[in-house]
Order: C-alpha cells, then structure tokens, then sequence
C-alpha cells in the first residue's frame, strides 16, 4: 500500500492526507458514474488529482515545492465538497455525510502542511 510516508520522505502529514484522499476516492468510485454527468466526471476526475497530488507533493525535495502541489491537491479537494453540495441537490443522491466529513478533515491535514511544509 502506498504512502508518501513510505517513500523515505518521513512526511507524516502528508501521510495522512494521502490515506484520507484515497478513502474519500473509495467512497467516490462506489457512486460513478452518477446520472448526472457534469457531476459524475468533475468529482471523478478531483477525487483522483487530490492523492496523486498529494503524493507527488510528498516526493519533492524542496518545502516550496511540496506547498505547491499540496496547494493544487486543497484546490481539487474543495471541488469535490461543491460537487458533494450539488449531488445532496439531486433526486436519489447518494449519502454524502461520511464523505463530506473525510474531506473536511483532508483540508485541514493540507492546510496545516501548506503553512509549515515539512
């Protein structure tokens, strides 16, 4: 099982962020495709940019750097809580809660490593 805190890197944090990001996508994969389309390819396509993300984030030798792409993986985990908003609009959706709460808690893992990159 991968984890950037596996590749040698010893970056907990993003550790975590990474096992949240692929706890929300194994939710997500569960409902796609969903009827709506507009809806079903934005919150596949965010729910896959976030632990890739996130795990080249970790790879990178330099703090700036690994802000950088944990910035791009906070940016696509806040795309997927507006799509969450959207899906709870349609008829028949899908239960959002627990993954509305995993997301929540990546954000703050992200934001915490975005302010102090280890």
């Amino acid at each position: 099982d991968f984890s950037p805190r596996s590749s040698g890197s010893g970056c907990v944090p993003s550790g975590h962020a990474y096992r949240l990001a692929v706890e929300f996508r194994r939710i997500v994969v569960r409902w796609l495709p969903l009827r709506r389309s507009e809806l079903s390819d934005p919150l596949d396509r965010a729910s896959i940019s976030v632990p890739l993300n996130v795990a080249e984030g970790a790879g990178r030798s330099t703090p700036r750097e690994r802000a950088r792409h944990y910035t791009v993986a906070r940016g696509s985990a806040v795309e997927c809580l507006a799509c969450l908003d959207l899906l709870e609009l349609e008829v028949a959706a899908p239960e959002t809660a627990e993954a509305r709460a995993i997301v929540l808690r990546l954000l703050d893992v992200l934001t915490a490593v975005i302010r102090r990159p280890v």
